[in-house]
């Protein structure tokens, strides 16, 4: 497999408590490509997720963030 990964930083606007940002990050985890999703319980607000690029796109993972009613944008990487 030549997997071609790529890092993608997502900011979500609403303030999330842990175990809805643990669903969060499991439902991203399932969409196809995601090879891992994580944020940094001080930032809670910044997810970071790596993928597949010849799987997935970032702006396809930001839109099934969206879908959940989430306020969210792709700020890097």
């Amino acid at each position: 497999m030549n997997a071609r990964l790529n890092e993608v930083l997502v900011h979500i606007d609403e303030v999330l408590d842990e175990d809805t940002l643990h669903r969060l990050e499991e439902g991203i985890r399932r969409d196809a490509g995601v090879i891992s999703v994580g944020h940094n319980p001080d930032k809670s607000h910044m997810i970071m997720v790596v993928y597949d690029s010849e799987s997935t796109r970032a702006s396809s993972l930001l839109h099934s963030i969206q879908e959940q009613g989430l306020h969210a944008q792709v700020v890097g990487l």
